[in-house]
């Protein structure tokens, strides 16, 4: 009878390793599902701030500094939209980037951001304006202005009024 038990537990033990062993290899396909998801709506966020490119081209050297050319009124707010849904996506990459690690082999999301945010001093002035909102890039942020103490793009924040939020008036409280 002993050895009926023992066989028993020995082929209990058994099944619960293979068990568990099916179970890891279906995570690590679940894992490998959820970052190649995220990849998808990374890059389909990219790809409806980049439209706004396409769909308004001068917009394009008046972002990443390519003009000296005043913004017209509707420009700035579609600028100050831009530079807003693109911080949201920098931020969220980054994020994904560290928190899902089977997506962590994709690339170098903070190299790419930290050289994305050299490129645009709208996007760096914006993320300025909204200290906190954006953590990860704050931090990228901070590094850059340390890297570059001649650079405060206070200039083009003041260009692209806040979105949603009242534009104080000339002369008045600030």
């Amino acid at each position: 009878m002993e050895l009926v038990a023992t066989l028993a537990v020995v082929v209990s033990v058994l099944v619960l390793a293979y068990q568990g062993r099916e179970l890891a290899g279906h995570t690590r396909v679940a894992n490998e599902v959820a970052a190649t998801e995220a990849h998808r709506e990374i890059m389909l966020h990219w790809k409806s701030i980049m439209d706004a490119f396409l769909d308004y081209p001068d917009l394009h050297a008046h972002y990443f500094g390519g003009t000296a050319a005043d913004p017209t009124a509707s420009e700035r707010v579609r600028l100050r939209i831009i530079a807003e849904q693109h911080a949201d996506w920098l931020e969220a990459s980054l994020i994904t980037n560290e928190q899902l690690r089977s997506y962590a082999g994709t690339g170098d999301w903070r190299g790419y951001a930290a050289e994305v945010l050299a490129s645009s001093p709208l996007l760096r002035s914006i993320i300025r304006l909204q200290p906190g909102v954006n953590p990860p890039i704050d931090a990228l942020l901070a590094e850059y202005d340390a890297a570059h103490p001649q650079s405060v793009d206070r200039s083009a924040a003041q260009q692209a009024p806040a979105v949603g939020r009242p534009t104080p008036e000339p002369g008045g409280p600030h």
